[in-house]
């Protein structure tokens, strides 16, 4: 149940069915009561009807001026039953009784009093039955009979059935649609959720700077919060690096008068601490270069950034390529499929990924560089090859994590790999080092290629 939706779907449906059995219930009770006062009504009218009709004979006996309306009194066991007694003896009874009698309601009730019982009678149904006790006036004083009309309590029971049954299927189908109801409800309530999680997530993938548009009154304050949220992560990535770029800087010119000074040394042939000097030196130059890089990284989270057309910048970062120290004698060879893809990776990254890469195949490639970039699925994938030596697998992860240096005398710092790697990192992709078929350097990123991670493609 960790779901929302779910949650209040759960809730509706359970709130539905209580609902509609309690209804249900005090419907079924109401029209019970209705049907079984109706039928007593009718018992008593019949009564009333009976007692019209009695004619006092000989001590004991009664007789009927007529027969009563229902031809089912007539019928013998038929289910509709009257009966006279006077003094605790039957006087009368209808021909529907055949042999069988009522039994009489013990106590004394006062005159014209009804009283309505339920009891077994014929063939062991229950009976309903309304007794009146009415006195008949006469030379004597009058007599005084209990009237009885009694009906099996199955007309009752089988009409309650009939109405409980459509009761039911009626609430069923009302149910199913009111949680049918809810469904849509509670999509339409979590509609504006959905929403915000879409311009979440454009803003992740850097299609927009703050989240727009009018929200209910309820995620009003949400979306405030979250675009206060991202303007001050905004304003703290700023600041981070122009302090950043104030250090790098603020260390330029100290790391400038060592290196003079270590050139000192080794004019006067104290070449050991010259050569101590200098590595120190290259190491924090090393160390504030991927500083620099990393503070310049815009990132996957980072917003305002677009979608960048691939081939322009491989093809300018290659044309500058040759135009460094012995690019010019190399065969450069960029290739990329389809020629209008692109990266949902800022311009100044994929520079910084890709100018790493091929300028590290420029100081190490004999002949040729081949540069590729393809749609791999969902993601894109990137590919830099020389046939230059290549990095002995031992040492790859060495170079990736601490930018160490193969060969000393080669130009340059040593950390544009380690470099490379920081960014891929960031946007949640792969890098690998392997060799090619040119016998090089086989550099390969991929992104947008692991689900659920940073770097959309």
């Amino acid at each position: 149940m960790n779901s929302l939706r779910l949650r209040l779907l759960a809730m509706a449906i359970v709130g539905v069915a209580a609902a509609l059995v309690i209804a249900g219930f005090v419907i079924v009770m109401a029209f019970d009561n209705h049907v079984r006062g109706r039928f007593i009504k009718e018992l008593d009218d019949h009564l009333l009807q009976l007692a019209a009709l009695i004619v006092p004979e000989a001590e004991g006996k009664v007789g009927l001026s007529g027969e009563l309306s229902d031809p089912l009194f007539q019928r013998p066991l038929s289910g509709l039953y009257w009966q006279v007694s006077e003094n605790g003896k039957i006087a009368a009874r209808s021909r529907s009784l055949w042999d069988e009698s009522i039994p009489l309601a013990p106590g004394d009730a006062g005159a014209d009093a009804r009283q309505v019982r339920e009891l077994r009678g014929p063939k062991s149904k229950w009976l309903i039955v309304v007794e009146r006790k009415v006195t008949m006036p006469g030379p004597d004083g009058g007599r005084t009979f209990a009237i009885a009309v009694a009906g099996e309590q199955c007309v009752v029971n089988e009409a309650w059935h009939a109405f409980a049954k459509t009761v039911a299927l009626s609430l069923a189908v009302l149910g199913g649609l009111l949680v049918l109801a809810s469904w849509a409800q509670v999509n339409m309530g979590l509609a504006p959720l959905a929403g915000l999680r879409r311009q979440l997530e454009a803003l992740r993938a850097g299609k927009g700077e703050k989240l727009t548009g009018r929200f209910p009154v309820e995620l009003e304050g949400l979306a405030g919060d979250l675009n206060r949220l991202l303007e001050s992560q905004t304003q703290t990535i700023e600041r981070t690096r122009a302090n950043s770029a104030k250090l790098a800087h603020g260390l330029k010119t100290p790391l400038a008068v060592l290196s003079t000074e270590a050139r000192a040394l080794r004019e006067r042939g104290d070449t050991g601490t010259a050569d101590s000097m200098d590595r120190e030196i290259g190491a924090m130059n090393a160390h504030v270069m991927r500083t620099l890089a990393a503070a310049r990284a815009v990132g996957p989270r980072q917003t305002g950034a677009a979608r960048t057309a691939v081939a322009p910048v491989l093809t300018r970062l290659a044309g500058v390529m040759k135009r460094l120290p012995g690019g010019s004698d190399l065969a450069w060879e960029v290739d990329v499929s389809p020629a209008d893809l692109e990266c949902a990776i800022d311009r100044r990254d994929l520079e910084e990924l890709a100018g790493n890469l091929m300028d590290n195949a420029r100081k190490w490639a004999a002949s040729q560089v081949r540069i590729t970039a393809r749609q791999n699925g969902a993601g894109r994938e990137f590919s830099v090859e020389d046939d230059g030596p290549g990095i002995p697998p031992e040492r790859v992860e060495e170079v990736l994590t601490r930018g160490a240096r193969l060969d000393e005398n080669a130009p340059g710092t040593g950390v544009g790999l380690g470099i490379v790697a920081d960014l891929v990192h960031l946007h949640g992709g792969d890098f690998s080092i392997g060799k090619n078929t040119l016998g090089g350097v086989h550099a390969k990123l991929l992104f947008g290629c692991r689900t659920g991670e940073g770097g959309q493609a």
